[in-house]
């Protein structure tokens, strides 16, 4: 066995959609040659997609489009401005994007960005930047919205100038005091045509007896050509007018009281102020606001921590989340080539749904089919599907669990760059897992996120913690990781069936180690899904290097190598996340 050795690695970077990352090595077992020998075709491209537009009122949320919290680094700061980097977003200048300020996603971190916010395109990607032109700072946080596109989503243009609003002259804006509309300043107007124009100053929107306008909430005048991504919705779930009142007011910040964002730091919530819901009333917010979690509760506050007026109005979107667990099965109509296809509402027709999988030898307890391969995820055009990275057709019966979590801050992509990768390993930057060496994170190999791209990864992997952050490695602890190597990540937050197992004497046989966890002891139709750790906590450091997946005993569930021979390591740990209630082949939708 070779000197094992630290690498440092310095750089950062990180997007929650598509996420770019850097850090501190683990300590590793020799020097690492080059990158060993991999098929780099590319992957079967996707058929081009209709458009679907979505009714005007509000439809599931989940189908309202594409959203997820962007956070700030020194590798995506660009002066006044943060790189987005999303395939949705990527070269396409004519995208509609909605951003508010999230001063401590998922419970975690907490930076102020005290200045008017717009988007512009540049190039190739759009960015979050600063109006007054101020450095954007590294930390700061934003809820990010790609909408489906619509009749109700669109690019608004200030026509004349001198005023302090503009009106929104548009049928879904006229005659409906009650409609609630979300704005975002946008300095390229659309196609990438620059517009050049600076909405320097706190907006909103008000009801003028005829039209929804967008004005500047300390009366200066709008600029001729300003520009505004503006989203119409009507109220319903998640869609509603949120009024600041003595009671839910304190100091700088009103807070929202609502089931969808109650208890749930890893909500993302769109605002916009409102002078007059309804039409009715009339109360200022002059300030640059933004959302924050209180550890119960959302709140809408103003960065510059100015109190927040008693009666003034926000309207807000909260996205109702789904999720779903289920079984897979491979059969003869739904595979072909090295991949069988997902069927289910969740992912089908959906590009950026984030699914995760292990297999599963005997489902319910019944049968056992082996798939001895490394696996992934990808986007065929219409479906999502598993597929073998090797290219070998999966047998029929071959099963797998499939996870689809709430679209919420929990779940991102994070992607392989040069500057988060080095040797062997790829560095996660993200407020949920950095400096939490008890973060349990689990992870899937994503061949073409947002069915855009494609990078194979034929290795097994797993996930490791630096002393600082957490990284997704290769197991064999040898091959370079890939540039654009892409993997689905989840971060649950702790409960009873997320929890760390490690391979002992006493739980281990031959290939496999049994897991004891109530919630899955006894229970065929338990849903396990399952990624090698290295170091849990941050201590210790054992490698898994072997095609995994579970199986149930009679009595328990266990982790083990598809191979049939190769013996669990003591010390091997996974971490795992188990279902309890579901019924086999029925799969339900948590809502």
């Amino acid at each position: 066995m070779s000197t094992k050795f630290i690498r440092f690695v310095a750089a950062l970077a990180v997007l929650v959609s598509i996420v770019g990352n850097t850090g501190v090595a683990r300590a590793d077992r020799g020097a690492l040659p080059s990158v060993s020998a991999q098929n780099l075709e590319p992957r079967r491209a996707p058929e081009p997609q209709p458009l679907d537009i979505p009714a005007l009122t509000i439809p599931p949320a989940s189908s309202l489009g594409v959203q997820f919290v962007h956070v700030v680094t020194a590798a995506n700061i660009s002066g006044d401005g943060t790189i987005i980097d999303h395939p949705l977003t990527n070269g396409n200048p004519d995208a509609i994007i909605f951003v508010t300020p999230n001063w401590n996603p998922g419970s975690v971190g907490g930076t102020y960005d005290k200045h008017p916010i717009g988007v512009y395109y540049s190039g190739d990607k759009w960015r979050i930047f600063n109006q007054d032109l101020a450095t954007m700072p590294v930390g700061a946080a934003f809820n990010v919205l790609i909408p489906t596109p619509g009749a109700n989503v669109f690019v608004h243009t200030a026509a004349t100038s001198g005023s302090f609003a503009t009106q929104i002259d548009y049928p879904l804006t006229k005659g409906h005091p009650n409609a609630i509309i979300l704005v975002t300043p946008n300095y390229d107007k659309t196609g990438g045509v620059c517009g050049c124009v600076y909405a320097n100053f706190p907006i909103g929107v008000y009801y003028n007896g005829f039209v929804w306008a967008i004005f500047n909430q300390d009366m200066t005048a709008i600029p001729l050509d300003a520009s505004f991504n503006v989203f119409v919705l009507t109220a319903g779930a998640g869609v509603f007018v949120h009024k600041a009142t003595p009671g839910n007011s304190t100091d700088d910040y009103t807070k929202i009281d609502n089931p969808l964002t109650n208890g749930n730091p890893n909500a993302i919530v769109f605002v916009t102020p409102n002078r007059n819901p309804g039409g009715v009333g009339g109360t200022n917010d002059q300030h640059n606001i933004g959302v924050w979690y209180d550890g119960s509760k959302w709140a809408i506050f103003n960065q510059d921590t100015t109190a927040i007026p008693v009666n003034s109005a926000f309207n807000v979107l909260v996205l109702v989340p789904s999720s779903d667990i289920f079984v897979h099965t491979a059969t003869a109509g739904n595979r072909a080539g090295d991949y069988t296809k997902i069927d289910n509402a969740l992912t089908n027709g959906h590009p950026n749904a984030i699914v995760f999988t292990t297999p599963n030898w005997n489902p319910g307890g019944i049968g056992g089919t082996y798939n001895n391969h490394n696996i992934g995820v990808w986007y065929d055009g219409s479906q999502w599907a598993i597929f073998n990275q090797d290219f070998v057709l999966p047998l029929v019966n071959a099963a797998f669990n499939v996870l689809v979590p709430n679209p919420d801050t929990s779940v991102f992509v994070h992607k392989a760059t040069a500057g988060n990768s080095a040797g062997d390993y790829t560095t996660i930057d993200y407020p949920l897992t950095n400096g939490n060496p008890n973060a349990i994170v689990f992870v899937t190999p994503n061949y073409a996120p947002g069915g855009v791209g494609g990078t194979y990864d034929d290795l097994p992997i797993g996930v490791w913690y630096n002393g600082s952050k957490w990284a997704i490695f290769n197991q064999d602890n040898a091959t370079a990781m890939l540039v654009n190597a892409s993997f689905n990540v989840f971060v649950p937050p702790a409960s009873a069936g997320v929890f760390v197992h490690t391979a002992t004497l006493g739980n281990r046989a031959g290939d496999y180690t049994k897991i004891d966890n109530p919630l899955a002891n006894g229970n065929p139709n338990a849903i396990v899904v399952v990624t090698p750790n290295w170091n849990p906590g941050g201590v210790g450091g054992t490698y898994a290097n072997y095609r995994i997946g579970v199986w149930y005993t009679g009595t328990r569930w266990a982790i083990f190598n598809q191979d049939g021979s190769t013996a669990i390591p003591v010390g091997t740990s996974f971490n795992v996340y188990v279902d309890a209630n579901r019924k086999l082949y029925l799969p339900l939708v948590i809502r």
